[in-house]
């Protein structure tokens, strides 16, 4: 009997294959036996996997859960096999090689990071990668400034390590790019032609946003794309989203959103949550009190703070109402919102000059 295409299947039906490709993949690391659990479907499909050795294992490891790992199957088409290999590479080495407390890619069993399996039900098959789950917990409302401030030192350090690091990656082209097209041009991911989700903001908002355009595209004209300035950023660790905390030490996980960014822009998102609350300019002085302590930024830099989060949540807000053109009724009313933050902080920036 022919199988149904895996696109015509219900979503049980298309989860049901899923996990026998899970399946499949983990024996490419020999945990064939292991026990899959499913965690969560939001383009990527991720499992929980716990493995016989938590039932032998007594470990006093602070980092790692002993015996538990995320497997995760990436989404066919959004990344290529490549940006996907320097992403695991990277924070492999960011790993071993810095000592920083991040996920860990695990291995296959002939050494490789990341792992392409087909199976019967979906032939055409999927990449996917096993991660060492970590402790911690997310914080709640948004933390305090303590926290910022060790997010900062975290993140100083990781700047400081892939500006010397990314020196021996070949190419920046496998990798997605936050810069003036990767920002404000990039509306090939969620499916419209470059440029589209211009049409559907509001009318008032129009006109800034293109203000706010211009003025990032003179800044990255100027600042160009130097090693001192420009490099492979997480670029989306917020503490609202993909920081966890374990005892008080900052722990950054799904690298998914991560490319080549402004070291700029990559603070702005650690505090762009913030925006339109009181705590705004606390949460950054603290933020970049704990970054100074491991490494410094040129005032030029600093100084260009509100415009990255303006561009940030232009980006943001033409996304969205990309997705809802294409979608319509689908944002959340959180999404919403920030939306909403996000554009007065817009108008206010444009305002101030």
């Amino acid at each position: 009997m022919k199988m149904k295409p895996f696109d015509d299947l219900t979503r049980l039906g298309r989860l049901r294959r899923m996990r026998q490709l899970a399946q499949a993949a983990l024996g490419q690391y020999g945990m064939g036996e292991a026990e899959l659990v499913f965690h969560v479907q939001a383009g990527n499909t991720l499992y929980r996997v716990y493995a016989d050795e938590r039932k032998a294992t007594r470990s006093q490891d602070d980092l790692f859960e002993p015996g538990k790992y995320l497997l995760r199957i990436y989404q066919p088409g959004w990344q290529s096999a490549e940006a996907l290999e320097l992403e695991l590479a990277w924070m492999s080495a960011m790993r071993h090689e810095a000592g920083l407390p991040l996920q860990e890619p695990v291995r296959r069993l002939d050494g490789g990071l990341l792992t392409h399996v087909a199976t019967p039900g979906i032939p055409e098959g999927r990449y996917c990668s096993l991660l060492r789950w970590i402790k911690g917990r997310l914080l709640r409302n948004y933390g305090r400034p303590e926290h910022y401030r060790a997010q900062g030192r975290l993140m100083a350090r990781m700047h400081n390590f892939t500006q010397e690091w990314q020196q021996g990656v070949p190419t920046m082209g496998s990798k997605r790019q936050y810069d003036w097209e990767g920002l404000f041009m990039n509306d090939a991911e969620i499916g419209l032609p470059p440029g589209a989700c211009w049409e559907y903001l509001p009318p008032g908002w129009r006109a800034p946003f293109e203000q706010v355009s211009s003025q990032t595209r003179q800044l990255m004209d100027a600042w160009g794309k130097a090693a001192q300035i420009y490099g492979l950023i997480h670029a989306d660790l917020g503490a609202d989203a993909n920081l966890l905390f374990w005892r008080g030490q900052p722990r950054p996980i799904d690298f998914e959103a991560s490319g080549f960014g402004y070291w700029m822009y990559d603070l702005a998102t650690a505090i762009a949550h913030h925006v339109g609350l009181p705590t705004y300019s606390r949460m950054w002085d603290a933020l970049y009190a704990g970054y100074a302590e491991e490494r410094s930024l040129p005032q030029e830099q600093l100084s260009q703070l509100d415009l990255f989060t303006a561009a940030l949540y232009v980006y943001y807000i033409l996304w969205m109402v990309g997705i809802d053109h294409l979608n319509p009724g689908c944002l959340y009313e959180d999404q919403k919102e920030i939306m909403q933050r996000g554009a007065t902080f817009i108008l206010r920036f444009v305002e101030k000059g």
